[in-house]
């Protein structure tokens, strides 16, 4: 029995947005008090010829009703750049995972962690990744983990990217990888 998004699944109490106008809905009213700052962050990437996307656990969160201080994102900019489009914005930076592509912000309360696309190869054995540094985001989004956490909101119009039906995953409380299991979960070895 497959499921439409806006029509809940009898199985869960997940209530999906039926439309554009919804879904957008469901993310602003995730957002909070935090849409302004997310607003600013993407004209700031925009003026500056670069993407933007909410990205993964925030955004399934953001569709099931709930909401986060916590917000990731997802940017072609390399990390020295997102350094410095956040500079005279962010209250606060950080640079703890500057090495993996991720650079940390806090603004009005809220925390943002933007990671250059990316893609992740393991050794064997080894629990430490060689990221590469991707070009695009449908790439970015086909290396995650399931696709309930491979949707994608584009900064700054709030637009819904979801190649891998994960709304609709999302909605029928089912598990998917974006590439194949064995792949997905060759990729990471903390995912198990």
């Amino acid at each position: 029995m497959s499921h439409t998004p806006g029509i809940a699944n009898p199985k869960s109490n997940v209530h999906l947005p039926p439309d554009a106008a919804g879904l957008r809905r469901a993310v602003e009213s995730g957002l909070g008090d935090a849409v302004v700052a997310v607003a600013q962050l993407g004209e700031r990437f925009r003026a500056a010829d670069h993407e933007l996307a909410l990205v993964g656990g925030c955004v399934r969160d953001f569709l099931s009703g709930r909401s986060g201080s916590d917000l990731d994102l997802t940017t072609d900019a390399r990390p020295e750049e997102i350094l410095a489009l956040l500079r005279g914005w962010a209250d606060q930076t950080w640079e703890v995972g500057i090495k993996f592509g991720t650079v940390g912000a806090r603004r009005d309360g809220y925390c943002f962690e933007i990671t250059t696309y990316r893609s992740e190869a393991y050794e064997p054995g080894s629990r430490k990744p060689h990221v590469a540094y991707g070009e695009s985001l449908s790439d970015d989004l086909a290396r995650r983990d399931f696709t309930l956490n491979a949707m994608a909101i584009r900064l700054p119009e709030l637009e819904f990217v979801d190649e891998h039906r994960g709304l609709e995953d999302l909605a029928a409380r089912r598990l998917r990888t974006p590439s194949s299991p064995e792949q997905s979960f060759n990729d990471d070895p903390l995912r198990m």
